[in-house]
């Protein structure tokens, strides 16, 4: 049965845009010195300088640019709209101004604004790769990403060099489905600029390549540069948990629920990782804290469900179950195990239903079986027959479907089919009483008294207590 894990993650925004300043060539010192401050990265004692400056030269519009530049550094970005508003409104209409102005507005998430500002950029200098780039990077969060691609390809070939166009690239094509693409384009990225960014998205198109090793290695790179990086640990947990290393999973999803315990996705893929580590009851919560935190489709009840069936809380089970095929009534899955836990409750009849109802959307070896058991217990052993053919001819070697045909056929007075069958089970299931029992009785009927002994004999040593009574009816010493 596939397990769909929810791949959470958080974007990134490289802030690889390199600013440059405006109007160096005044003598005033003031102006010179916020210059000389912001390149040395003291954006707040430049940002001071610019105010003082501004003070005595309010309209100077290359001042108000660069003083927009350290508010957006100091990420103060409403500031920067402000002052980059002023600059060009008092007649600096340059590319530059609107592309900055659009930064501030895509940090604010304004992409539709942020946009407008690219665009314009654009109209004065078209070839501009910068904000090509970061017009893409808002279609990317206005999920426009065929757009996106297509201003992603023109800044390419404006500029090879651009490591932030490959980067962009790279999580547009993640979006569209193109993992391998957007490998390609982390890779290209790497070789202009190392970033934890870039290893993060590479990991992520990895996982969906099922490349889970390389995956790893990218969030261990991730990690090292930023270990309080929960997602990224979340992520490496998914990457282990493909790769059936579910100690090294929980491990991950502990450190990821310890840095960020709002995420309702971290607990449900611990609880999956806990229900394979047959972890039952602790997986229990967790599944609980997932659902209470929203995370509220048709496979997360069922997942609940599954695990409340492997603790035998049936009716918990079938409350969830009905949940799960009220929002997905195309889930076999979640019929098939509503019937298992009907069947558990003794409900043989709701669990034929289901089992038909599972039947209808897939054909299951498995449901066959199980339907066969439940068309048993209420006698219609025809019935139990056809679909213990069904279930076998869709997985000829499962035994348990040759054990109950081989009984069916016990049933149905089709002796030498029934023994044939049983004789099987036991050479496969040598420790298992049911097959030694039918064979007892069906040993008897073919006036094989002895034989029928020994196997009812054998039913009893291995737990079998309905073996005494068919021993002492035929008189066995």
């Amino acid at each position: 049965m596939n397990r769909i894990l929810v791949i959470v993650f958080t974007i990134l925004f490289c802030d690889f845009q390199v600013f440059s300043q405006r109007g160096r060539g005044t003598s005033d010192p003031l102006f010179s010195n916020a210059f000389e401050k912001f390149n040395s990265k003291d954006y707040n004692g430049s940002y001071l300088d610019y105010t003082s400056y501004l003070t005595k030269n309010p309209s100077d519009v290359n001042a108000l640019y660069n003083r927009g530049l350290c508010a957006y550094e100091l990420k103060e970005y409403k500031d920067g709209i402000d002052n980059f508003t002023k600059s060009i409104s008092y007649g600096r209409r340059k590319p530059d101004g609107f592309y900055s102005r659009g930064l501030c507005n895509f940090q604010l998430k304004k992409y539709e604004i942020a946009i407008a500002d690219f665009d314009t950029a654009l109209a004065i200098k078209p070839e501009y790769a910068k904000a090509l780039t970061y017009k893409a990077a808002s279609l990317n969060e206005l999920k426009k990403y065929s757009e996106a691609l297509e201003n992603l390809n023109k800044s390419i070939d404006v500029d090879q060099n651009f490591e932030s166009t490959y980067y962009y690239k790279a999580i547009t094509n993640y979006y569209l489905e193109n993992y391998q693409n957007s490998v390609d384009d982390c890779n290209k990225a790497l070789k202009i600029r190392s970033s934890y960014d870039i290893y993060f998205w590479r990991g992520l198109s990895s996982i969906s390549l099922k490349n889970y090793k390389s995956a790893i290695s990218d969030y261990d790179t991730v990690l090292f540069y930023s270990p309080k990086y929960a997602t990224a640990y979340y992520n490496r947990a998914l990457a282990y948990f493909e790769l059936g290393e579910y100690e090294k999973a929980l491990v991950d999803n502990n450190k990821a629920i310890e840095l960020d315990g709002s995420k309702a996705n971290f607990y449900f893929n611990r609880a999956l990782v806990k229900y394979e580590l047959k972890k039952y009851k602790e997986a229990e919560p967790d599944f609980n804290a997932a659902i209470d935190l929203k995370l509220n489709l048709s496979k997360h009840h069922k997942w609940r469900g599954i695990n409340f069936y492997q603790q035998g809380k049936y009716d918990q089970a079938i409350s969830d179950f009905n949940i799960a095929i009220q929002k997905n009534s195309s889930d076999e899955n979640a019929f098939y195990y509503r019937a298992l836990s009907k069947y558990s409750n003794r409900d043989d009849k709701g669990c034929v239903e289901d089992c038909n109802s599972a039947l209808a959307i897939k054909k299951s070896h498995d449901t066959y079986y199980q339907r066969g058991i439940a068309k048993f217990k209420l006698e219609d052993y025809q019935g139990a027959l056809d679909d213990f053919n069904n279930c076998l001819s869709l997985k000829p070697d499962y035994m348990l479907g040759v054990q109950e045909r081989g009984i069916a056929y016990y049933m149905l007075e089709k002796d030498e089919l029934a023994l044939t069958d049983l004789n099987k089970a036991i050479e496969f299931f040598p420790k298992s009483a049911r097959p030694y029992y039918y064979r007892g009785r069906l040993k008897k009927y073919l006036n094989d008294i002895d034989g029928s002994c020994k196997d009812l004999k054998q039913a009893l040593a291995l737990g079998d207590k309905l073996a005494a009574e068919e021993l002492t009816k035929n008189g066995c010493k």
